[in-house]
């Protein structure tokens, strides 16, 4: 149907209302479509008290409905409700405790793949990131919501967002600011920045999940896209060279020496116990290398890992 935007009257050009009164309608339309899409989050966090209020309130601000939050935290260690207890009232946050799982498992994907087979019914799209990503939209989206009803992913099961490292090395410890504030610097050419995370349609079936490789490869033989909409490969955790043109994931992943130290301390959900061992005594090797001649970074080493869960690297 063809409405013209303007007409002849009088030997005059007037514009029609009937076309403003259209657009009005279908604005109202497709934001009505956007606000009833559900938009959840399944992230599996271990001694990140620090961090979890920011990283709530952020997501509850960009138009996330819920986080779903698996706790990995030791059985004595840190609680989740002494820092966003107001979230998990109202429904926004929901603790799922995730504890002494089996050593064999990969605790992360066993955590996204529970999210995704309790929840993929009730949620548009699940997001599947952890505590120190985050995901920044292009600014011509109001929310996530808009982001995720652009026609480009009409026909896209899997957006996978690339990583961008954000890091300060000259940092030596935790400051008391939010990280968007502490840490400013980041390098598009790391190659870090091709490893994606996904953000993944509802509805689909869970035999999907059956063989997922690893948390960076959720899904296997679904249609996927980069942020642009482009279609990528579906069993692959990367996406070279990455591709920001309507969103990123901010990876802060060092945020400090002693930060930084503390995240390979507690151990990694990315894998099983046995070869978590391995990668970090690989991990704390080169580490040594790099800062045995900073004496500030030496000190900040031997103190969290002298004693007798760790081998003694220096030797």
């Amino acid at each position: 149907m063809y409405i013209p935007l303007y007409f002849k009257e009088n030997n005059s050009y007037k514009k029609n209302k009937n076309i403003i009164v259209l657009f009005l309608l279908l604005s109202i339309i497709i934001s009505h479509n956007q606000k009833n899409i559900k938009v959840c989050l399944c992230v599996i966090a271990k001694n990140e008290n620090l961090y979890i209020k920011e990283f709530v309130e952020y997501y509850k601000n960009i138009g996330y409905n819920k986080i779903f939050i698996y706790d990995n935290n030791e059985q004595n260690g840190e609680n989740f409700v002494d820092v966003i207890k107001d979230y998990i009232i109202i429904g926004f946050v929901e603790i799922i405790h995730f504890k002494n799982i089996n050593s064999n498992s990969t605790p992360q994907l066993e955590a996204y793949k529970d999210c995704y087979y309790k929840n993929n019914k009730i949620f548009n799209w699940l997001s599947f990131f952890d505590v120190d990503e985050y995901l920044e939209l292009n600014k011509k989206y109001k929310n996530v919501k808009y982001f995720l009803t652009d026609k480009k992913f009409k026909n896209c099961k899997n957006i996978k967002i690339n990583w961008l490292f954000y890091f300060d090395k000259n940092k030596l410890y935790y400051e008391n600011k939010t990280l968007q504030e502490r840490i400013k610097v980041f390098k598009y050419d790391d190659p870090v920045n091709s490893h994606i995370k996904s953000i993944v349609r509802g509805g689909l079936s869970t035999n999907y999940w059956k063989e997922a490789k690893d948390p960076h490869t959720s899904l296997l033989n679904v249609t996927s896209c980069s942020s642009s909409g482009k279609i990528i490969e579906f069993d692959s955790p990367f996406n070279k060279p990455p591709d920001y043109t309507n969103a990123k994931l901010k990876h802060y992943c060092y945020k400090s020496f002693e930060e930084y130290c503390l995240k390979l301390k507690k151990g990694r959900a990315d894998c099983n116990k046995n070869k978590g061992k391995e990668i970090l005594y690989n991990t704390l090797k080169g580490l040594y290398v790099q800062i045995k001649n900073n004496s500030e970074k030496l000190k900040i080493f031997n103190r969290l890992f002298n004693d007798s869960t760790f081998i003694n690297i220096s030797l």
